[in-house]
């Protein structure tokens, strides 16, 4: 065998034992990968854009936009008994980082940002805006607010 076929073979040859370990490796192997956070997007039609975040160590809510009527609610079940409740409403045309400027649908993207604070990032891609909204006491505030557009400038 010249050096090229050789070297394509140790290659293969690794692949496969490392593969082979990694799923029939022993008791101690362990994998843990961390949480997974993804976009969410409206369904055609329905308008609706959902995604969950914790509101306090012990709850997590729901984020839910109307992206027709340009609304954000976010409901969870309250810390006694009871029926889920709705802890948090936005007029995303009232924000101020947004605007009379919301254009079009908005997307979100849940995010944490310490052990014990969790965010949602919305996102209009169409204005190009960015706001970060967390729990803070008992309601949903605005934790920050970005100009995407200005933050994609060329200097």
């Amino acid at each position: 065998m010249n050096r090229k076929n050789l070297l394509v073979t140790l290659s293969v040859a690794l692949n496969v034992g490392l593969v082979v370990y990694l799923v029939f490796g022993g008791p101690d192997t362990v994998i843990n990968l961390p949480a997974a956070y993804g976009q969410n997007r409206a369904v055609a039609g329905g308008g609706i854009v959902a995604t969950t975040a914790e509101v306090s160590s012990t709850r997590q809510a729901i984020y839910i936009v109307d992206n027709r009527e340009k609304r954000m609610n976010v409901y969870a079940f309250p810390s006694g008994r009871g029926g889920l409740q709705v802890v948090g409403a936005v007029d995303l045309r009232s924000e101020k980082a947004f605007g009379a400027g919301l254009a079009g649908d908005v997307i979100m993207v849940p995010g944490r940002i310490s052990s014990t604070n969790e965010v949602v990032y919305v996102i209009d891609p169409v204005g190009r805006k960015l706001i970060v909204y967390g729990s803070k006491g008992k309601g949903i505030e605005v934790l920050d607010a970005r100009d995407l557009g200005k933050d994609f400038t060329a200097p």
